[in-house]
Protein backbone atom coordinates (compact mmCIF):
# COMPACT_ATOMS: atom_id res chain seq x y z
CA UNK A 1 0.00 0.00 0.00
CA UNK A 2 1.23 3.45 -0.94
CA UNK A 3 2.94 5.86 2.00
CA UNK A 4 0.82 8.47 1.89
CA UNK A 5 3.88 10.80 3.53
CA UNK A 6 6.12 9.98 0.47
CA UNK A 7 5.84 11.94 -2.82
CA UNK A 8 6.36 10.83 -6.36
CA UNK A 9 9.38 13.61 -7.31
CA UNK A 10 12.35 11.48 -5.80
CA UNK A 11 15.70 10.54 -7.85
CA UNK A 12 13.72 7.14 -8.92
CA UNK A 13 10.74 8.47 -10.67
CA UNK A 14 13.13 10.84 -13.12
CA UNK A 15 11.52 13.65 -14.85
CA UNK A 16 14.30 13.87 -17.95
CA UNK A 17 15.61 11.55 -19.66
CA UNK A 18 18.23 12.12 -22.19
CA UNK A 19 21.22 10.63 -23.87
CA UNK A 20 25.01 11.29 -22.14
CA UNK A 21 26.07 13.32 -25.05
CA UNK A 22 22.77 15.20 -25.00
CA UNK A 23 23.79 17.18 -22.06
CA UNK A 24 27.27 18.86 -23.85
CA UNK A 25 24.79 18.98 -26.66
CA UNK A 26 22.14 21.51 -24.26
CA UNK A 27 25.36 23.50 -23.70
CA UNK A 28 26.60 24.34 -27.11
CA UNK A 29 22.82 25.22 -27.37
CA UNK A 30 22.54 27.60 -24.76
CA UNK A 31 25.54 28.74 -26.30
CA UNK A 32 23.75 30.00 -29.53
CA UNK A 33 24.89 26.91 -31.51
CA UNK A 34 22.09 24.02 -32.94
CA UNK A 35 23.42 20.75 -32.43
CA UNK A 36 23.37 18.21 -36.01
CA UNK A 37 22.43 15.36 -33.74
CA UNK A 38 19.80 16.55 -31.77
CA UNK A 39 16.44 18.54 -32.31
CA UNK A 40 16.67 21.96 -31.52
CA UNK A 41 13.01 21.70 -30.16
CA UNK A 42 13.94 19.10 -28.06
CA UNK A 43 16.83 20.65 -26.66
CA UNK A 44 15.33 23.94 -26.06
CA UNK A 45 12.74 22.42 -24.23
CA UNK A 46 15.40 20.12 -21.98
CA UNK A 47 17.16 23.90 -21.27
CA UNK A 48 13.31 25.43 -20.08
CA UNK A 49 12.91 22.59 -18.12
CA UNK A 50 15.93 22.54 -16.17
CA UNK A 51 15.66 26.47 -16.21
CA UNK A 52 13.08 26.12 -14.55
CA UNK A 53 13.49 23.86 -12.05
CA UNK A 54 16.88 22.83 -10.15
CA UNK A 55 16.01 19.31 -8.73
CA UNK A 56 14.36 17.74 -11.75
CA UNK A 57 15.60 14.58 -12.09
CA UNK A 58 17.48 13.44 -15.66
CA UNK A 59 18.23 9.61 -16.36
CA UNK A 60 21.08 9.50 -18.56
CA UNK A 61 20.13 6.71 -21.30
CA UNK A 62 22.78 4.72 -22.81
CA UNK A 63 22.32 1.51 -25.37
CA UNK A 64 25.35 0.47 -24.81
CA UNK A 65 24.95 -2.57 -23.08
CA UNK A 66 21.96 -3.40 -25.40
CA UNK A 67 24.19 -4.04 -28.31
CA UNK A 68 23.22 -7.96 -29.66
CA UNK A 69 25.98 -10.78 -29.59
CA UNK A 70 27.91 -11.16 -32.71
CA UNK A 71 26.50 -14.42 -33.75
CA UNK A 72 23.41 -12.72 -34.30
CA UNK A 73 25.08 -10.23 -37.79
CA UNK A 74 26.19 -13.35 -39.15
CA UNK A 75 25.03 -12.76 -43.01
CA UNK A 76 24.84 -9.29 -42.65
CA UNK A 77 27.00 -7.33 -45.05
CA UNK A 78 30.33 -6.31 -43.88
CA UNK A 79 30.52 -2.40 -43.21
CA UNK A 80 33.03 -0.67 -45.52
CA UNK A 81 36.24 0.54 -44.08
CA UNK A 82 35.83 4.11 -42.82
CA UNK A 83 32.22 4.67 -42.74
CA UNK A 84 31.02 4.84 -39.35
CA UNK A 85 26.98 5.37 -38.20
CA UNK A 86 25.76 8.15 -36.21
CA UNK A 87 24.38 5.10 -33.90
CA UNK A 88 28.01 4.11 -33.34
CA UNK A 89 29.72 7.87 -32.84
CA UNK A 90 26.64 8.65 -30.66
CA UNK A 91 27.34 5.00 -28.08
CA UNK A 92 31.11 6.44 -28.12
CA UNK A 93 30.05 10.01 -27.13
CA UNK A 94 27.76 8.96 -24.47
CA UNK A 95 30.28 6.42 -22.70
CA UNK A 96 33.10 8.75 -23.06
CA UNK A 97 30.39 11.33 -20.84
CA UNK A 98 29.41 8.90 -18.68
CA UNK A 99 33.04 7.69 -17.79
CA UNK A 100 34.01 11.48 -17.29
CA UNK A 101 31.68 12.03 -14.72
CA UNK A 102 32.29 8.66 -12.91
CA UNK A 103 28.74 7.61 -13.82
CA UNK A 104 26.71 4.82 -15.93
CA UNK A 105 23.86 4.11 -18.04
CA UNK A 106 20.41 4.63 -16.42
CA UNK A 107 22.14 6.90 -13.33
CA UNK A 108 19.63 9.57 -12.41
CA UNK A 109 21.01 12.83 -10.68
CA UNK A 110 18.88 16.28 -10.22
CA UNK A 111 19.83 18.54 -13.03
CA UNK A 112 22.05 20.94 -10.65
CA UNK A 113 24.45 18.48 -9.78
CA UNK A 114 24.74 16.69 -12.99
CA UNK A 115 25.43 20.01 -14.41
CA UNK A 116 28.06 21.33 -11.99
CA UNK A 117 29.98 18.08 -12.35
CA UNK A 118 29.60 17.97 -16.35
CA UNK A 119 31.21 21.62 -16.64
CA UNK A 120 33.85 20.48 -13.94
CA UNK A 121 34.99 17.82 -15.82
CA UNK A 122 34.45 18.39 -19.38
CA UNK A 123 36.30 21.64 -20.70
CA UNK A 124 35.44 21.40 -24.14
CA UNK A 125 33.66 19.19 -26.87
CA UNK A 126 36.89 19.06 -28.81
CA UNK A 127 38.03 15.09 -28.18
CA UNK A 128 34.48 14.41 -27.19
CA UNK A 129 32.17 15.30 -29.89
CA UNK A 130 34.91 15.68 -32.93
CA UNK A 131 38.23 13.72 -34.40
CA UNK A 132 40.75 13.85 -36.68
CA UNK A 133 40.28 10.45 -37.43
CA UNK A 134 38.73 9.93 -41.02
CA UNK A 135 35.07 8.89 -40.86
CA UNK A 136 34.98 10.06 -37.12
CA UNK A 137 35.08 13.87 -37.83
CA UNK A 138 31.49 14.56 -35.80
CA UNK A 139 30.56 17.59 -34.74
CA UNK A 140 31.20 20.87 -37.11
CA UNK A 141 30.78 23.10 -34.17
CA UNK A 142 33.59 21.46 -31.72
CA UNK A 143 35.93 24.08 -32.51
CA UNK A 144 33.22 26.70 -32.18
CA UNK A 145 34.08 27.93 -28.99
CA UNK A 146 30.50 27.89 -28.16
CA UNK A 147 30.71 25.50 -25.58
CA UNK A 148 33.93 26.89 -23.69
CA UNK A 149 31.90 30.11 -23.33
CA UNK A 150 28.97 28.77 -21.36
CA UNK A 151 31.36 27.06 -19.30
CA UNK A 152 32.95 29.32 -17.99
CA UNK A 153 29.64 31.36 -17.13
CA UNK A 154 29.21 28.02 -14.59
CA UNK A 155 26.24 26.22 -14.34
CA UNK A 156 23.49 28.67 -13.63
CA UNK A 157 24.18 29.63 -17.43
CA UNK A 158 22.04 26.13 -17.41
CA UNK A 159 20.07 25.27 -14.65
CA UNK A 160 17.67 27.78 -12.37
CA UNK A 161 19.77 29.85 -9.26
CA UNK A 162 17.69 30.45 -6.29
CA UNK A 163 17.57 34.63 -6.49
CA UNK A 164 19.42 36.21 -3.45
CA UNK A 165 16.66 38.84 -2.61
CA UNK A 166 14.60 35.75 -1.86
CA UNK A 167 16.64 33.66 0.15
CA UNK A 168 17.57 36.88 2.05
CA UNK A 169 13.69 36.72 2.74
CA UNK A 170 13.22 33.34 3.41
CA UNK A 171 16.18 33.77 6.64
CA UNK A 172 13.83 36.48 7.73
CA UNK A 173 11.39 34.70 7.77
CA UNK A 174 12.69 31.27 9.49
CA UNK A 175 15.00 33.43 12.26
CA UNK A 176 11.05 35.26 12.91
CA UNK A 177 9.59 31.84 13.51
CA UNK A 178 12.43 30.43 15.31
CA UNK A 179 12.02 33.13 17.96
CA UNK A 180 8.18 32.67 18.04
CA UNK A 181 6.88 29.27 17.79
CA UNK A 182 6.55 27.40 20.63
CA UNK A 183 8.75 24.48 19.88
CA UNK A 184 10.64 23.80 16.63
CA UNK A 185 11.41 21.30 13.86
CA UNK A 186 14.79 20.42 13.23
CA UNK A 187 16.70 17.14 10.85
CA UNK A 188 18.48 14.70 13.28
CA UNK A 189 22.02 15.32 11.74
CA UNK A 190 21.57 18.74 11.90
CA UNK A 191 21.75 18.81 15.75
CA UNK A 192 25.47 17.27 15.33
CA UNK A 193 26.19 20.52 12.55
CA UNK A 194 24.82 22.86 15.91
CA UNK A 195 26.96 21.16 17.90
CA UNK A 196 29.88 20.89 15.64
CA UNK A 197 29.26 25.46 14.56
CA UNK A 198 29.37 25.83 18.67
CA UNK A 199 32.69 23.37 19.68
CA UNK A 200 32.56 24.35 22.87
CA UNK A 201 32.19 28.02 22.81
CA UNK A 202 34.46 28.36 19.69
CA UNK A 203 31.45 29.25 17.48
CA UNK A 204 32.36 30.51 13.96
CA UNK A 205 29.75 32.89 13.81
CA UNK A 206 26.15 32.88 11.45
CA UNK A 207 26.46 30.92 8.10
CA UNK A 208 24.95 32.10 4.73
CA UNK A 209 23.32 29.15 3.84
CA UNK A 210 21.94 28.20 6.91
CA UNK A 211 20.13 28.99 10.36
CA UNK A 212 21.99 27.08 12.69
CA UNK A 213 23.26 29.87 14.91
CA UNK A 214 20.07 31.62 15.49
CA UNK A 215 18.72 27.97 15.99
CA UNK A 216 21.32 27.40 18.54
CA UNK A 217 20.42 30.83 20.26
CA UNK A 218 16.90 30.28 20.90
CA UNK A 219 17.33 26.55 22.23
CA UNK A 220 20.71 28.66 24.23
CA UNK A 221 17.99 30.74 25.76
CA UNK A 222 15.49 28.43 26.43
CA UNK A 223 16.70 24.70 26.37
CA UNK A 224 13.52 23.58 27.22
CA UNK A 225 12.17 24.31 23.97
CA UNK A 226 10.66 21.30 22.26
CA UNK A 227 12.53 19.55 19.65
CA UNK A 228 10.34 17.78 16.94
CA UNK A 229 12.90 15.69 14.61
CA UNK A 230 11.71 14.95 10.83
CA UNK A 231 13.14 13.58 8.18
CA UNK A 232 14.52 15.99 5.04
CA UNK A 233 14.73 19.75 4.40
CA UNK A 234 13.95 21.60 8.10
CA UNK A 235 13.96 25.16 8.98
CA UNK A 236 17.80 25.51 8.77
CA UNK A 237 17.58 24.36 5.26
CA UNK A 238 14.91 27.26 3.91
CA UNK A 239 17.66 30.03 3.17
CA UNK A 240 19.88 27.88 1.81
CA UNK A 241 21.00 28.45 -2.02
CA UNK A 242 20.44 24.61 -2.53
CA UNK A 243 16.77 24.56 -1.31
CA UNK A 244 14.22 25.01 -3.67
CA UNK A 245 11.20 26.22 -2.05
CA UNK A 246 8.92 25.07 -5.06
CA UNK A 247 9.82 21.64 -4.05
CA UNK A 248 11.17 22.03 -1.17
CA UNK A 249 14.18 19.73 -2.20
CA UNK A 250 17.88 19.94 -2.00
CA UNK A 251 19.84 20.06 -5.09
CA UNK A 252 23.17 20.07 -3.58
CA UNK A 253 24.87 16.39 -5.10
CA UNK A 254 22.27 14.72 -6.15
CA UNK A 255 20.36 15.82 -3.41
CA UNK A 256 22.50 15.31 -0.70
CA UNK A 257 21.30 12.04 -0.33
CA UNK A 258 23.97 11.40 2.30
CA UNK A 259 21.94 13.77 4.32
CA UNK A 260 18.89 11.42 4.16
CA UNK A 261 21.78 8.41 5.38
CA UNK A 262 22.38 10.67 8.44
CA UNK A 263 19.34 11.56 9.57
CA UNK A 264 18.19 8.38 9.63
CA UNK A 265 21.68 6.76 11.37
CA UNK A 266 21.41 9.54 13.96
CA UNK A 267 17.36 8.45 15.03
CA UNK A 268 18.92 4.67 15.29
CA UNK A 269 21.27 5.61 17.29
CA UNK A 270 19.25 7.78 19.86
CA UNK A 271 16.49 5.01 19.06
CA UNK A 272 13.60 7.46 18.17
CA UNK A 273 11.61 7.93 14.86
CA UNK A 274 10.85 11.07 12.80
CA UNK A 275 8.41 13.06 15.07
CA UNK A 276 10.48 12.03 18.07
CA UNK A 277 9.65 15.28 20.38
CA UNK A 278 11.71 16.07 23.53
CA UNK A 279 12.75 19.36 25.37
CA UNK A 280 16.37 20.68 23.72
CA UNK A 281 18.26 19.97 26.68
CA UNK A 282 17.16 16.31 26.72
CA UNK A 283 17.89 15.74 23.45
CA UNK A 284 21.66 17.05 23.27
CA UNK A 285 22.03 15.25 26.37
CA UNK A 286 20.86 11.68 24.58
CA UNK A 287 23.12 12.90 21.85
CA UNK A 288 25.86 13.71 23.61
CA UNK A 289 25.61 10.13 25.43
CA UNK A 290 25.06 7.96 21.91
CA UNK A 291 26.86 9.34 19.73
CA UNK A 292 30.28 10.21 20.62
CA UNK A 293 31.82 11.33 17.51
CA UNK A 294 30.66 12.22 14.50
CA UNK A 295 33.15 9.97 12.71
CA UNK A 296 29.63 7.44 13.52
CA UNK A 297 27.49 9.17 11.51
CA UNK A 298 29.35 11.57 9.20
CA UNK A 299 31.69 9.53 7.74
CA UNK A 300 30.09 6.22 8.24
CA UNK A 301 31.90 4.85 10.84
CA UNK A 302 34.99 3.96 8.51
CA UNK A 303 35.65 7.40 7.29
CA UNK A 304 36.00 5.63 3.47
CA UNK A 305 34.64 8.16 1.10
CA UNK A 306 32.79 6.02 -1.69
CA UNK A 307 32.05 8.37 -4.12
CA UNK A 308 31.29 11.67 -4.35
CA UNK A 309 28.09 11.48 -3.61
CA UNK A 310 28.90 9.95 -0.31
CA UNK A 311 32.00 12.29 0.65
CA UNK A 312 32.39 13.11 4.18
CA UNK A 313 31.50 16.24 5.95
CA UNK A 314 34.22 17.30 8.42
CA UNK A 315 37.51 15.34 9.55
CA UNK A 316 37.10 11.51 8.56
CA UNK A 317 38.26 10.85 11.92
CA UNK A 318 35.44 13.13 14.03
CA UNK A 319 34.92 16.57 13.70
CA UNK A 320 37.43 18.52 17.32
CA UNK A 321 34.31 20.94 17.19
CA UNK A 322 31.73 18.22 18.06
CA UNK A 323 34.16 16.78 20.63
CA UNK A 324 34.82 20.11 22.50
CA UNK A 325 30.89 20.91 22.18
CA UNK A 326 30.53 17.11 24.07
CA UNK A 327 33.37 17.72 26.56
CA UNK A 328 32.33 21.54 27.57
CA UNK A 329 28.60 20.70 26.91
CA UNK A 330 26.10 22.79 24.75
CA UNK A 331 22.60 24.22 26.66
Amino acid sequence: MPNPHITRDGLCHPMLSVRPHQLVSAVCTRGGLICPEWPSSEAHAFLAAVGADPTAAIRLACDADEVPHYSRMRGQAHRAAGAVPRSLFARKRDLDVLQRLGLCPGDTRRARWLYELLLERIETPRGLCAYDTPGWEGCPHADSGAYERVRAEGWRAIVYSRPEAEMAEYRRQSVARIDDDDHVFIRPHHMMCMACWWSGGETIGPRPDDTIAELFGRLRRAPETPVTLIEGCCEVCNCCDGFHPATTRCVHAGGLIRDYKKDLDVLQKLGLAPGATMPARDLVHLMFERIPTTKDICAYGDGVVRSTEWSICGDPNGSPGYARSRERGML
